[in-house]
């Protein structure tokens, strides 16, 4: 994609990036919200629930006294998850379940390193199965792995590999993204892009497919809405909304702290959460514009709509936001060629095949 941009606007972008930069080395952000030390949190919340369902109560009744019992809110009821994976987990077990996220990590590696075959030398590919491999690193662990966001992430990663290496295969794009809505509702900007692309392109058949998930979605959503709200009482507590507009320093955070970049200091990992964005960039085609496209709006819901203490959106966002990493190379090689010369004068980057 960069390989084609205009030299003015290669210099703005250069630019831009200095500054961001700039000011991801210099910036004191608000800080993120957790728990207090030996609080109560989501993770343990998702685990008495999954204790009681595995004990016989149904899901939403289990869940519904749970979150009174420890003050959070019941309306809307989206603030009540989907049961899939908390039911998933009452079944088989939390072992079980973590045997399953090592499963889907692998499934999510494969598909990568697969999906771009043809489009980027072994070296690079090799990069992108480290970086895929770093963003699953948290997911496995047998506490974080209780957060939806960490496999709604997992499974609309796997979906978006399918669009890069396989865009004519949208039937197979259609289970992960499927799997992904199941677990949690914010994997639905996957299935508006795709129609959306369906529809632009005109495939008819793509578009039905994508309106048959998003219907199926939606009527999943509307039971899980009369479950929750048949269970309210008077005193159940609202949640404080999602009109937080944090800006850019959110999504930041967001993929730092749900990362193993927190590991960094913050002025660093700030720089470092940055740059896939970039790396991004260096994907030309349908399936670049679709993949910066849909981690560009991603991005952008976290940062308008996240609070301090709903930082753990971030986990949607991996694996695939890490792939940038292995792409960084090419997107500044094409940079620094759009900087320097005129479209028909610029070099591939050395590695492409």
């Amino acid at each position: 994609m960069l390989a084609r941009l205009p030299r003015p606007f290669a210099w703005l972008l250069a630019l831009l990036l200095a500054a961001t930069c700039a000011w991801c080395l210099t910036a004191q952000p608000p800080p993120i919200k957790t728990a207090g030390k030996g609080g109560y949190t989501d993770v343990r919340l998702y685990h008495d629930i999954a204790s009681s369902v595995a004990a016989g109560k149904p899901y939403h009744l289990a869940a519904a006294e749970l979150h009174r019992a420890h003050h959070y809110p019941l309306k809307p009821f989206v603030t009540m998850r989907p049961p899939t994976l908390v039911w998933l987990a009452a079944q088989i077990g939390w072992p079980n379940l973590q045997r399953l996220a090592w499963l889907v990590s692998g499934i999510a590696l494969f598909a990568w390193v697969v999906a771009f075959e043809g489009v980027l030398d072994w070296s690079e590919r090799v990069l992108v199965a480290v970086a895929v491999g770093a963003g699953c690193s948290v997911v496995v662990d047998q506490g974080l792995m209780a957060l939806h966001e960490y496999w709604a992430g997992w499974f609309t990663g796997i979906a978006l590999a399918g669009v890069i290496g396989w865009p004519r295969k949208w039937g197979l794009i259609l289970l992960p993204a499927a799997l992904g809505l199941a677990v949690r509702e914010l994997a639905l900007p996957f299935a508006l892009l795709s129609l959306a692309f369906a529809l632009i392109e005109r495939k008819p058949k793509q578009a039905l497919g994508w309106i048959a998930l998003i219907a199926a979605f939606a009527l999943g959503m509307a039971i899980h809405a009369g479950e929750v709200n048949a269970l309210l009482k008077p005193g159940d507590l609202s949640s404080p909304g999602w009109h937080a507009g944090q800006g850019f320093s959110a999504f930041l955070k967001a993929v730092i702290f749900t990362s193993v970049l927190q590991d960094l200091p913050l002025n660093f990992a700030l720089l470092a959460a940055t740059l896939p964005l970039l790396g991004w960039t260096a994907l030309g085609g349908r399936a670049g514009l679709f993949a910066l496209l849909f981690i560009a709006g991603d991005a952008f819901m976290i940062a308008a709509f996240s609070r301090a203490d709903t930082f753990y959106w971030g986990a949607i966002m991996l694996p695939h936001y890490f792939v940038g990493f292995a792409l960084l190379p090419r997107a500044l090689w094409q940079l620094w060629q759009a900087m320097r010369f005129e479209p028909g004068q610029r070099r591939p980057f050395p590695l492409a095949q």
